[in-house]
């Protein structure tokens, strides 16, 4: 294999190069495999997966996915501690950049004693050849590898084609001149909303800007059904996806914590799932990035009614991804980032939520248990105050967020979490 990186790529590397950028997926296990079965079950995936053996070349000012001759198998063995030992480790993974340039472009800890029942799968992708959908799945057949080689089953994978770019599967309205029309259009709109956010902004607060090195940590919260169902059904009879209304929930808790509930314009990041809308649609087996970040700036007041509010951001999100803006800021990404670093000094946006929605993973594989699943970003310079991933599992929305010790402690980031869990609850009356 030796495939050119596409824009979004390029973009998530340039991100990378400045400060550490992965994802970090992990399952909580009950009746854990024997590590023997772990590693030869990461074996058969790196077998599977042209982009789990490869590494980043460079060559003639581009770079590329490349097969290595004699790929390692990057899983470690740690001596489990404690139930919360899982953390601790989650947070170190996140920070230490995982080196493309040798390859392989992830890496996994297992936490493992075998006098203990429990054990956790800490797995690390680079997030240029992996998004939520494929990370999950990835999960998902690794922990049914797992569960054939402790039967005793004999496996054979059937081997993948490397996903190629996401551009290159736009649909034709969003391809080669239309595209550059359509940039153009986008990046007037966001140059008038530049505009008005920093006049609207003057003498406020907005999102500090932190040079790395920043020191980040994980918030892994589940909120029960009970929460959950009765809030969803609200949304729904609203007229709100479920995704713009968590999002609201999370931006107005962040208002009325770290911005003193004050009426100003604030941003916030929603992520689109481009393989449904790709053509042909690409599933969610193959590994690849094609997701797209998208930035909204919504006026808001801590004192503001709920619904109202969750409505406005639910009208922003439709109407972009109506018109198809999902593809234009995919394909704008790299020139965004490569501003953001020469620019060094400016944070794109307070909070942040990509919403999974069901996962692939299952409670049980044979006699291992998942107890619970998490997934992780790195934090950012770039990023948000409070960044999050969101994804329905066992019954429970498992909402994941991560912050910088530079703009907030523990107890600050737990009282946003509870303040969001209280926006959820009065918005059902």
């Amino acid at each position: 294999m030796k495939r050119e990186l596409g824009i979004f790529e390029r973009g998530q590397f340039i991100a990378d190069q400045y400060a550490p950028f992965h994802i970090v997926g992990v399952l909580r296990l009950e009746n854990a495999p024997h590590p023997d079965t772990l590693r030869k079950s990461i074996a058969e995936l790196q077998k599977r997966h042209p982009f789990l053996a490869a590494h980043l070349t460079h060559e003639k000012g581009r770079h590329y996915f490349s097969t290595l001759r004699d790929p390692a198998l990057p899983v470690r063995i740690l001596l489990r501690l404690s139930d919360e030992h899982w953390i601790q480790v989650t947070e170190s993974e996140l920070e230490d950049r995982i080196d493309a340039s040798t390859g392989p472009m992830f890496r996994c800890i297992y936490l493992y004693n075998e006098n203990q029942k429990q054990a956790e799968i800490i797995l690390a992708l680079s997030h240029f050849i992996a998004d939520a959908a494929s990370a999950s799945q990835l999960l998902h057949e690794l922990m049914t590898l797992c569960a054939s080689f402790s039967d005793g089953k004999s496996v054979t994978v059937s081997e993948l084609s490397p996903a190629p770019t996401v551009e290159s599967r736009f649909p034709p309205a969003f391809r080669r001149w239309r595209l550059s029309l359509r940039i153009i259009r986008y990046a007037f709109t966001q140059m008038a909303d530049e505009i008005f956010y920093r006049l609207r902004t003057i003498g406020k607060r907005t999102p500090p800007f932190h040079k790395p090195p920043t020191h980040g940590h994980i918030l892994p919260v589940q909120f029960s059904s009970d929460i959950v169902e009765p809030f969803a059904q609200r949304a729904r009879k609203e007229g709100v996806t479920l995704n713009s209304a968590l999002n609201a929930a999370l931006l107005l808790s962040v208002n009325r914590h770290l911005y003193a509930g004050k009426e100003l314009p604030m941003r916030t990041f929603s992520f689109a799932d481009l393989r449904p809308y790709v053509e042909p649609p690409l599933p969610p087996e193959n590994l690849g990035l094609y997701i797209s970040m998208m930035r909204y700036t919504v006026n808001v007041d801590g004192r503001v009614d709920f619904w109202p509010f969750a409505k406005n951001m639910h009208k922003k999100i439709y109407t972009s991804l109506k018109y198809g803006d999902k593809f234009v800021a995919s394909a704008m990404s790299e020139s965004l980032l490569t501003m953001l670093v020469k620019l060094d000094s400016v944070r794109l946006c307070a909070s942040a939520l990509n919403y999974n929605g069901m996962v692939p993973v299952q409670t049980n594989y044979g006699k291992v248990k998942v107890l619970e699943m998490h997934g992780f970003v790195s934090g950012h310079a770039f990023g948000p105050e409070m960044a999050s991933q969101a994804q329905l599992f066992n019954d429970t929305l498992v909402w994941d967020f991560a912050y910088l010790e530079e703009d907030m402690d523990e107890k600050k980031a737990n009282v946003i979490v509870k303040e969001i869990k209280g926006i959820m609850k009065a918005a059902v009356n």
